[in-house]
């Protein structure tokens, strides 16, 4: 039976236009879910849209629009620029679905029945912005929201509430003691910032506005977000559905490995809301909670107001989807909050891409065209031993290394490798072989380069979607031995003559 695999983006707010922060993370789940898919794994990849709430309210009357008729374009352009950047999931939800409307009704009452959910009266500052309400440490001196700086609002209304008090040791010594949350450092800032001293009970509908969903107990009471859009997880896959295959699947197998994606805002939300909601329903919890940092642009939080907010759809449409790709998995690690700017991204792309990988399929593919007509003799002639050893144990540290999601480290060792081959051809000078005809010695040279090469396209292969089938082809591989390669065989690929040298990774002026 295969190993199991699902993985998980947050489910985006559709109330303006999508930013490289949505295309990070969705790039990040889609890279995960190919390496485990290459590695053997069955894989589930869920994303989605965020879709009730007072801002869509407010977005849609302020358009004369329903909220459905407001959402319809904001949910398309999401799927667009998942197409445009090749993301390959396996279903996206949204939260107006029938399907899930109907589970989170009956998730809250399986809360209120199990004691977590009790009825009360909310008094406080809440962020229209964030759909969140707000404790005093998160408001400035002039009452703006820290997160969205927008002016937060006292609001006082009937509300249930989920009751986290009762999930205080449950969190701390379970849930933030364990490695469910990485990087590691985001563990201390969740139980420091928001654990201690004590959990507060956490407000879970709202009366003041209608577009939710409204609870069967008490309709005048919507659910507000976050057991709205965090049971997402389980309701896309069949909770409490009649077609639960899916749920036992994945979420019911305790053996298979769950990874939410998130960033450092809405971590908290993940960390501390979500486990206590599925320790509340009696179900297991998720293997990891990836919280990343936030994308810069020269060093400056993205803002609208600023001017410096990237358009994703535009940058792909100038250089391409796997550069943008390129530049997500390797320039932006999880682990700490990332940079981009055009001038850097080009930068990137020149040396990487088109100096590196680009340059040494082309060098390579030249050379076997010009000195072997294309084909070479692996039957006969072995690659170079030491080579090979640096190959084998490229792949090992790349597995070890996107095991635990370091996308960026992995990434800098599959570069590594090919500076080492670029390196190799300036050592062999292979043109002096020719020159003196030492055709024996200069094939196993190119024998070598061939069978590493097609060790770094597979090493890249999750991530430089669009050009992976050509860079295979310029080293000989065919469709069909693309189609079986794998960790395992990749030393033992057949080889065809090469036909043809395709445009692969121009340098950028």
């Amino acid at each position: 039976m295969p190993k199991k695999f699902y993985i998980t983006t947050p489910i985006y707010y559709p109330s303006g236009n999508l930013h490289i922060g949505h295309a990070y993370t969705t790039t990040l789940a889609d890279i995960l879910k190919r390496y485990k898919k290459l590695d053997g794994y069955e894989t589930y990849f869920l994303t989605g849209s965020d879709e009730h709430g007072q801002k869509i309210e407010q977005k849609a009357e302020e358009e004369n629009l329903t909220p459905m008729e407001y959402l319809k374009d904001k949910v398309e352009s999401f799927k667009t620029l998942w197409n445009l950047l090749y993301i390959d999931y396996d279903k996206f939800i949204r939260t107006t679905d029938v399907y899930h409307e109907e589970t989170v009704k009956k998730i809250f009452t399986k809360l209120l029945e199990e004691g977590y959910i009790y009825e009360g009266k909310y008094e406080g500052f809440y962020c229209v912005s964030c759909e969140e309400f707000l404790n005093s440490d998160q408001i400035t001196k002039d009452n703006r929201c820290k997160i969205s700086n927008n002016a937060v609002v006292v609001v006082q209304e009937d509300t249930y509430f989920l009751q986290l008090s009762k999930f205080q040791n449950f969190i701390e010594n379970d849930v933030l003691a364990s490695d469910f949350l990485i990087p590691a450092y985001r563990r201390n800032e969740m139980i420091n910032s928001f654990v201690k001293p004590e959990l507060k009970d956490l407000s879970v509908t709202r009366t003041s506005f209608s577009w939710g969903i409204p609870i069967n107990e008490n309709p005048k009471h919507i659910v507000y977000v976050w057991i709205d859009a965090l049971t997402n997880y389980i309701t896309a896959l069949g909770y409490l559905q009649e077609n639960d295959s899916n749920f036992n699947k994945y979420w019911g197998d305790k053996d298979t490995e769950i990874l939410h994606l998130a960033g450092k805002e809405i971590i908290r939300f993940h960390s501390i809301y979500w486990p206590a909601i599925l320790k509340g329903l009696n179900l297991r919890q998720p293997n990891h909670l990836l919280g990343h940092g936030w994308i810069l642009s020269g060093g400056t939080k993205m803002s609208k107001s600023i001017g410096n907010v990237v358009d994703p759809i535009k940058i792909i449409q100038k250089y391409g989807a796997d550069g943008f790709r390129f530049y997500i998995a390797y320039e932006l690690p999880t682990e700490k909050d990332g940079n981009f700017t055009e001038d850097l991204f080009v930068e990137s792309y020149n040396a990487h891409l088109a100096n590196n990988v680009g340059n040494l399929i082309s060098r390579t593919n030249q050379m076997i065209t010009k000195y072997f007509e294309g084909k070479l003799n692996h039957s006969v002639i072995k690659m170079n031993s030491v080579v090979e050893k640096e190959v084998i144990s490229t792949i090992n540290n790349y597995k070890k290394l996107m095991d635990e999601y370091k996308i960026s480290e992995a990434t800098r060792v599959v570069l590594d490798l090919g500076k080492t081959l670029n390196k190799y051809i300036e050592e062999q000078t292979p043109w002096t072989l020719a020159k003196e005809e030492r055709f024996e010695e200069l094939e196993e040279v190119l024998i070598t380069l061939q069978k590493a090469i097609v060790a770094v396209i597979l090493l890249l292969k999750p991530i430089l979607v669009e050009n992976t089938d050509k860079m295979f082809n310029d080293m000989g591989i065919s469709k069909k031995q693309i189609e079986i390669i794998n960790f395992d065989n990749i030393l033992e690929m057949k080889f065809e003559k090469i036909e043809s040298k395709q445009i692969l990774f121009n340098r950028i002026k």
